[in-house]
């Protein structure tokens, strides 16, 4: 057609764009996706640090930057799950419950109040709890819970290596489900990615089920490495539950690193009661999203009596969400300690805000220390990256212990003998905003003297800080990745 035009009417090419160098218009193409992009980041909402992190990261290297952006997500599609949440909502009126002519909460009980509001599900009482602090005593309860298992054995682990441990819980596992239990085996793709088809053979052919949460190539959102399923359950027929800070392997069922000689320090409770329940709830509700097998069914949440004198509070957050809980209950943790605050946490790099509790904590006299790891047991980078918080936490007067003889991996915040709070999340960015977490918060009681106790008998191995690092420029450089560890 322009052939036919006359010649003063044709347009002319545009040779500008022809003239320009192959790399510039790249680089140009680049930085317009970029600023399309980073406008969607922001309208998203979120941290403002990590915004301020991915700007940075896509404007320095746009295509890098977008596909990094891409690989690790900072949300999933919640559609799906809350079809999930309202195919599973009738359990929550009339199965978890336990006395339901009493409240739960106290009216000065601040965090109590806080969980009920975010799910009146969530406070139970008339449990009874159990510290188990080594390796040796959780590997016995897990495995006589489950050679009583009658009905059911439900487990979930962000970790589970088919080593020595793993594959003798994987063979208690094949051995429940020969005998007609149903076995149902939960498990991070990611976390979990040298357990291989070939080792759960056995407990498949045995009739047990076995599903990845998440896969990196999961049809419905592909390249989900950033949202991680960290949570550490087991439920035995809906009466017992395992949970806290240990995946299934030689340290953490040993209390040895494998080939080493170095303790491991972790923690872990027994749940015995009506806060079963709750607990089971998270399971039923992650296997449906993993393996599209609906259980929301009486069968998997028998009624349960008063068992002890515990209340507890669960807590179960992640990405799934619009506004994660866990910031919020850690904040409500600091900020209602009066005396004393302890923390155990494997890996400190608090948000800004947590941070800032804990300076202000310190800061308005509460005897504030914190036990994490310190060189050469921990990786460089996360060690690096927490030292740059270091400055700021002593000078406010916040205790810091460093473990350097050994790991210290428990979970562990004990407000004022009131408050002990048990789980799977850290002190870290990834906990707070990314990965799925599960813990229990329990109210004063002999359960939390027996936390109390425990965390002063390791406190006794640990080095306390007594200088404050200089400001070194790599440490603030890998302070950056924060949102990243």
């Amino acid at each position: 057609m322009l052939a036919q035009l006359p010649t003063e009417l044709q347009a002319p090419p545009p040779s500008w764009l022809a003239n320009l160098p192959w790399a510039l218009l790249v680089t140009i193409v680049g930085e317009a996706l970029a600023l399309v992009f980073l406008l969607r980041v922001v309208r998203r909402g979120g941290s403002t640090a990590v915004t301020m992190n991915w700007a940075f990261v896509v404007l320095l290297a746009p295509y890098f930057g977008l596909l990094l952006y891409y690989l690790l997500p900072h949300r999933i599609y919640r559609r799906r799950l809350r079809r999930r949440a309202e195919r599973l909502a009738w359990i929550d009126p009339t199965l978890t419950s336990a006395v339901a002519d009493t409240s739960p909460i106290e009216p000065a009980d601040s965090l109590n109040r806080l969980l009920w509001t975010f799910d009146p599900d969530s406070v139970q009482i008339g449990n009874e709890l159990e510290l188990l602090s080594t390796g040796h005593a959780v590997l016995t309860e897990i495995r006589a819970a489950i050679e009583r298992a009658e009905r059911f054995v439900h487990l979930q682990t962000y970790i589970f290596r088919p080593d020595a441990a793993g594959l003798e819980v994987l063979a208690l596992l094949t051995e429940a489900a020969r005998r007609g239990v149903e076995v149902r085996l939960l498990y991070d793709s990611f976390g979990s990615w040298s357990l291989k088809n070939r080792h759960l053979a056995g407990l498949r052919a045995a009739g047990g089920k076995a599903a990845p949460f998440m896969p990196l190539l999961w049809r419905r959102r592909p390249f989900t490495l950033n949202l991680r399923n960290h949570r550490k359950l087991l439920v035995v027929d809906g009466k017992q539950a395992i949970l806290g800070g240990r995946n299934i392997g030689v340290e953490y069922l040993t209390d040895r690193i494998e080939d080493s000689a170095m303790p491991w320090l972790d923690a872990m409770v027994e749940v015995i009661g009506p806060a079963v329940a709750r607990l089971h709830r998270v399971f039923v509700e992650d296997w449906y999203h993993a393996a599209e097998e609906d259980l929301a069914d009486v069968v998997y949440f028998p009624r349960q009596s008063a068992a002890g004198p515990d209340c507890v509070g669960v807590i179960d957050t992640g990405p799934d969400v619009a506004a994660p809980q866990l910031p919020l209950v850690l904040l409500q943790l600091i900020g209602s300690a009066r005396r004393r605050l302890d923390i155990s946490t494997p890996y400190l790099v608090p948000s800004p805000v947590v941070l800032t509790a804990l300076e202000l904590a310190a800061l308005r006299g509460v005897h504030v220390r914190i036990h994490t790891n310190g060189p050469p047991v921990e990786q460089w980078l996360l060690y690096r990256a927490q030292r740059s918080y270091y400055r700021r936490l002593l000078r406010a007067g916040v205790q810091l212990y460093e473990s350097r003889r050994a790991y210290n991996h428990s979970k562990i915040i004990l407000v004022d003998q009131r408050y002990a709070c048990i789980g799977s999340p850290n002190l870290d960015w990834r906990s707070a905003e990314l990965n799925f977490e599960i813990a229990i918060a329990a109210t004063r009681g002999q359960f939390v003297r027996d936390v109390a106790s425990l965390f002063e008998h390791r406190l006794g191995s640990a080095e306390r800080v007594e200088q404050q690092p200089p400001e070194r420029l790599f440490d603030s450089v890998c302070r950056l990745a924060s949102p990243l560890l």
